[in-house]
């Protein structure tokens, strides 16, 4: 089956091309297949010359008559990619690949080849997902299912086709036929948020493969990579400027700056996950508890070794308890959601792995509405709020909408209060300091809705906080006079204690709260064992208590009295005596009185498709 290499180039990129040349030349890569240049520009007295340097060349006209104005390379949309590659598509068939004409080859294509024999479609990823290279209003307009939008994107420098699999000439034409929608192929943003080519590319591969149609292979860029592909490299422009003598010295700056990347990228990750995730070992941990109303005394769940667990909820399916919870792993610096199932001892049964992000993943969230089962996790390091679907208990979600984007939102929660869907969250602007404040939002409809801000995000509530005081810490609840939800309470570190807040007032037009009654039997838990998270569902009780701050604490015996740790968080960990039974009282109360606005009554099962 016939080969061919397609690129292109115009004027700016004349030397660029004679570089791609001269590496398809040293590798003899123009014996085995056809090479494709198609002119978008090139001076005629260049064209000529590179034309008699590689005459194994054959350089193509692309006319922009037949196509709408956005395809011109001046417009910055791209369109004239897929264009391009269908062109040599229809000309050549067989196995097409494209490759930007700043390439350069460092070893044969029996990688890439093999690869494309496999899986008909030959694309590498890069480091940024999909919602960070991709406007909004191209993914509306498109239909792009939220599920996609954490996925690495797949780069269009580097593409390959093989025609003879349908898969891949029914996707070829897409892409081409987008191509001419001028309102799909905008302009690239100057801040990089926004590549047509290369998103709508990504687009139309993961549709195919959630439809079954297609494998993606594996392989990175050489972009922001600590391990790439090593046969090629990609973006190596040469100044059309310069003189061409210091071309070789270009070629020489770009692989030791390439080699140099590579290696500060894979100590910066050893040095962020192992030595700093080592370092937080000996003053950061958490320890998880599970109580029963009725119960003696509260039930210790154990972690693995160099982990803790944080952020409980508890939900009940079939009859079963499961327990979700933020596993945070040292070694990784990294947390990562984990459910497991509850025996009638409360111990926990195995770990299983639930929405497996790469990012750092925490406060899951549980909520039911209109017969499905929801997750609203923790996901700032993606800069945005998530709301997830059940498809299979307890280990498969699917995203089902992005709420926000571009937020630095934590410990976030999801009601319905008075016939509207109310979302709680404590959040600032991304990649700004000082503390988060409250904010809530408004919607009539969980799926499709907008959020409206309310206004009382103006009032900036606990912006005079620290430690991430203010922050969500738990269920939000109901008794028998109204709402109530936990609040981190942190005076001088994080997780330092929960404080139970009544909310006095939430419509359209105002939202206040204040401290619950210090009786409650809520308040009193967080009284008695310091608390950084309080969930509550059917007659259980899920907290964490923070049991380590500052090296000083981490050493056995000494180093809870030396330590900063709340006097109540000590009393509880020490197993104070008496203590157990003043916790085992409120709990017992604080079952009888509480459930979570979203919770079912304790007979019923939790729905979940699957």
């Amino acid at each position: 089956m016939s080969l061919t290499l397609v690129t292109a180039a115009d004027a700016a990129f004349a030397p660029t091309l004679a570089q791609y040349l001269g590496s398809v030349q040293a590798h003899g890569l123009h014996t085995d297949a056809r090479i494709a240049v198609y002119d978008l520009g090139l001076e005629p007295g260049e064209r000529a010359r590179l034309a008699a340097r590689f005459p194994f060349a054959e350089f193509l006209p692309f006319s922009l008559v037949p196509y709408p104005a956005h395809v011109a390379p001046a417009t910055g949309t791209y369109a004239w990619k897929p264009l391009v590659i269908a062109d040599a598509a229809e000309r050549f068939g067989g196995r097409i690949f494209w490759f930007d004409s700043a390439t350069l080859f460092h070893d044969a294509l029996a990688e890439p080849l093999a690869e494309l024999a496999r899986h008909g479609v030959y694309t590498l990823s890069g480091q940024s997902n999909l919602a960070q290279r991709c406007a909004v209003s191209i993914r509306e307009r498109l239909g792009v299912d939220p599920a996609f939008l954490d996925r690495r994107i797949r780069v269009g420098g580097v593409v390959g086709f093989d025609l003879q699999q349908p898969t891949a000439r029914d996707l070829l034409i897409d892409w081409a036929e987008l191509a001419l929608d001028p309102k799909v192929f905008i302009p690239a943003a100057r801040d990089n948020s926004h590549n047509a080519d290369q998103a709508i590319l990504s687009i139309l591969l993961f549709q195919a493969e959630a439809a079954g149609r297609l494998v993606l292979n594996e392989g990175d860029i050489d972009i922001s990579s600590p391990r790439p592909v090593r046969w090629m490299s990609s973006r190596n422009k040469l100044n059309p400027a310069r003189p061409r003598w210091s071309d070789p010295l270009a070629r020489l700056w770009y692989r030791l700056y390439k080699a140099g990347d590579r290696a500060n990228l894979r100590w910066q990750d050893f040095y962020r996950r192992r030595i700093l995730g080592l370092h937080r070992w000996p003053k950061e941990n958490f320890r998880t508890y599970v109580m029963r109303a009725g119960d003696a005394v509260p039930t210790p769940v154990p972690c693995p070794a160099l982990s803790y667990y944080a952020d409980p909820f508890l939900w009940r399916r079939d009859g079963r308890l499961w327990l979700f919870v933020e596993e945070f792993r040292y070694p990784e610096q990294l947390g990562r959601l984990i459910a497991m199932e509850l025996g009638e001892d409360l111990r926990p049964g195995p770990l299983i792995p639930v929405l497996p992000l790469r990012e750092h993943a925490s406060y899951p969230f549980l909520f039911e509405a209109d017969g499905a089962l929801y997750m609203l996790p923790e996901t700032c390091a993606l800069e945005a709020l998530d709301l997830y679907v059940c498809e299979r208990f307890p280990d498969r979600w699917r995203r089902v909408r992005r709420i926000f984007e571009r937020v630095d939102a934590v410990d976030s929660a999801l009601f319905r209060h008075d016939g509207a869907w109310w979302l709680l969250t404590c959040e600032r602007p991304p990649g700004q300091g000082g503390a988060r404040t409250l904010a809530l939002y408004r919607s009539d409809d969980l799926l499709t809705g907008a959020f409206e801000p309310h206004p009382v995000n103006g009032a900036h509530l606990f912006a005079d906080g620290s430690h991430g005081f203010g922050r969500g810490a738990g269920s939000i609840l109901r008794d028998e006079t109204g709402l109530l939800r936990v609040m981190q309470k942190n005076l001088t570190y994080y997780g330092q204690g929960a404080e139970l807040r009544r909310i006095t007032r939430l419509d359209a037009d105002g939202y206040s709260e204040e401290p619950a009654e210090s009786d409650h039997p809520l308040a009193r838990l967080a009284a008695l064992a310091s608390p950084h998270h309080i969930a509550l569902h059917d007659d259980v009780v899920a907290f964490d208590v923070r049991a380590r701050v500052g090296f000083v604490s981490g050493l056995p015996w000494i180093g809870r009295r030396l330590s900063a740790l709340d006097p109540a968080a000590k009393r509880f960990l020490s197993r104070a005596p008496g203590l157990a039974g003043e916790i085992a009282s409120v709990v017992s109360a604080a079952c009888r009185r509480l459930r979570p606005v979203d919770g079912r009554p304790p007979s019923s099962d939790p729905p979940c498709d699957g």
